[in-house]
């Protein structure tokens, strides 16, 4: 049987307005068109929430490698930023970092067409413990975005909303502000519901690193409003979650359990990781300074697994097994794990729960008679508490 040249092929699909695939395979998609969908496919599920994270890594490797063998530098770069996005869902920051940073070397990768890539990158360098990193990709496309598209205003404003997070957390509370109520007094007008919402969960999240804990808890509570009414349950479970952080960080333990609680149960079973380590961390330190010791390990140990990738946000689940050792009176054990949370926490800008936590170290010392290492620990707590409310924040009316 004769098999027609591609010439020939070629000249007829032109003719009947079909591509040459299509009368070779029965397809219309050749195999870049093929490949480009299977990416696009895996993208929508990563966006969307269809699929774990973990399958679809696993799928986006050996997209990846076809692209690789194809030559599409498109295809590819698409197929990696997918991959990066993936793995920092799963908490796998080290594997991302790199592909991310790929990614976004592609020019087809813009703060403005891929907002989340650039996100993802900012907070795996975060997570990562590199928080320069993170203040410096966010500033680039903060910029880039006004510079370039000043109307994407939703681009805009998740970069300065993530910014604020990252000078949050190195400890830089007024620029924190600054740049979120600039980007509020740019575009207050155009801001769509979830711009509002992520505003005054950032203003909390501010105020209560600051110890504003009262101006805290109104913000979020606004948060939480906004986000009932939109009916979205994931964004309200995290929102409540953060309100119960709010209430840790104000010794609020009791009241904490509930919207911590409800929180870790709707991120669990919507298989999402992504931030859950910090919430099961505050159920760990409640149980503990509740007296609750065997939840409290529970909790602290599933803490710290769910962190494993993120060593330098370990801090509260020690400090909270470090209470559990005190609470049954094992100074042995208790000791180091005090000394390694109290670190972690300070590095880390968590002043006021590194004060706490090196409060109760010393208690547990007073209690074995080392009244001389309790005293210095003590004043190393004052100290650590005078750094929540730095000397620059704009004063109270």
């Amino acid at each position: 049987m004769r098999r027609p040249s591609v010439r020939a092929i070629r000249a007829l699909a032109k003719q009947l307005d079909v591509t040459p695939e299509y009368l070779e395979t029965g397809t219309q998609l050749g195999p870049r068109g093929d490949l480009e969908l299977r990416v696009a496919d895996a993208e929508l599920e990563l966006r969307i929430g269809t699929a774990r994270p973990e399958a679809t890594a696993e799928n986006l490797q050996s997209l990846i490698s076809e692209a690789r063998a194809l030559g599409d530098p498109l295809i590819t770069a698409r197929a990696v930023a997918a991959l990066g996005v993936a793995l920092s869902a799963t908490s796998s920051y080290a594997q991302a970092i790199p592909l991310l940073e790929e990614a976004i070397a592609s020019s087809s990768i813009t703060a403005t067409l891929r907002p989340d890539v650039f996100l993802a990158l900012a907070r795996a360098h975060s997570a990562a413990g590199h928080l320069a990193e993170s203040i410096s990709v966010l500033e680039a496309s903060l910029e880039f975005v006004r510079e370039h598209a000043t109307e994407h205003v939703g681009a805009y404003m998740r970069f300065a909303v993530h910014l604020s997070y990252a000078l949050t957390d190195a400890g830089r509370f007024d620029e924190a502000r600054a740049v979120l109520e600039k980007a509020m007094d740019e575009h207050a007008d155009e801001c769509d519901q979830r711009a509002q919402v992520s505003s005054y969960w950032t203003l909390a999240r501010i105020a209560a690193m600051s110890g504003e804990t009262p101006v805290a808890l109104d913000h979020m509570r606004r948060a939480i409003a906004l986000l009932e009414a939109d009916e979205d349950a994931l964004a309200l479970a995290k929102a409540e979650g953060a309100y119960g952080q709010i209430l840790v960080l104000d010794g609020r333990f009791e009241e904490a359990r509930g919207p911590l609680d409800k929180c870790v149960r709707t991120l669990e079973l919507a298989g999402r990781s992504d931030d859950l380590g910090l919430f099961v961390t505050d159920q760990a330190i409640c149980a503990a300074e509740l007296g609750d010791v065997d939840e409290a390990e529970r909790l602290a140990n599933k803490a710290l697994g769910l962190l494993e990738q993120s060593p330098r946000e370990q801090g509260g689940a020690i400090g909270a097994l470090a209470v559990t050792r005190a609470i049954k009176k094992d100074a042995a054990g208790a000791e180091p794990l005090f000394a390694r949370a109290v670190d972690l926490l300070e590095q880390d800008s968590q002043f006021e729960e590194a004060g706490r936590f090196c409060r109760a170290w010393a208690s547990l010392l007073m209690g074995e008679g080392r009244r001389e290492e309790a005293a210095g620990l003590t004043a190393r707590a004052d100290e650590l508490e005078k750094r929540v409310r730095p000397r620059t924040l704009r004063p109270s009316s």
